[in-house]
């Protein structure tokens, strides 16, 4: 199963295909906020996690990027997609803009 229910310029916009997200994680830092909120993964692994059981064992893909206006909120329990979605996001979080950002955000 693989639900996108946003990926794009906005909530709302049209939804994109996973490889252009994919892309944009390769160019652009993601908004380290997100960190507080699963840090842009969620792993859903009982029914309390979430209000539709049908997402239980699936893997929640939630935020946003600091410098661009793009979104992505994906819900998936496909492993490919899970495993590349995974390592996109962790490299982002290791660019050295992300961590400038990061620093920025939690230097309080």
């Amino acid at each position: 199963m693989l639900e996108i229910k946003s990926n794009g310029t906005d909530w709302n916009a049209p939804v994109q295909p996973i490889h252009t997200l994919i892309k944009k994680l390769e160019q652009k830092p993601l908004d380290p906020v997100y960190e507080g909120m699963g840090n842009f993964i969620i792993k859903y692994k009982h029914d309390y996690q979430t209000d539709n059981p049908r997402y239980v064992g699936c893997t929640h893909f939630l935020g946003h990027f600091a410098t661009i206006p793009y979104v992505f909120n994906v819900i998936t329990n496909e492993k490919v997609v899970i495993e590349e979605l995974t390592k996109a996001i962790r490299m982002n979080q290791e660019r050295i803009d992300y961590e400038q950002l990061r620093r920025n955000i939690f230097s309080y």
